[in-house]
């Protein structure tokens, strides 16, 4: 997983966890004062950034990143899936 973000290229690393093949990060931006929460799945090829907006919880985001991506609409398919 790139340790950079869409809106900071050198965040701080809060939490890191790995289950199986899916790694879940959460970093802080102390340039812009902003979270998110980054995936990757090296099975599936699923990869995204959920930016934590106003009200969320970061640990709940960490904990929970597709349910929060499914909530915005973000779509997680693997790589290569079709429509």
């Amino acid at each position: 997983m790139t340790r950079t973000l869409s809106f900071d290229h050198t965040p701080k690393e809060l939490a890191l966890r790995r289950s199986g093949t899916c790694e879940v990060a959460l970093f802080w931006s102390r340039r812009t004062h902003r979270a998110a929460v980054k995936l990757m799945d090296e099975a599936t090829g699923v990869t995204f950034e959920l930016p934590l907006a106003d009200g969320d919880d970061p640990l709940d985001v960490f904990d929970h990143p597709y349910a929060y991506a499914a909530r915005r609409g973000l779509s997680v398919e693997p790589s290569g899936a079709s429509p």
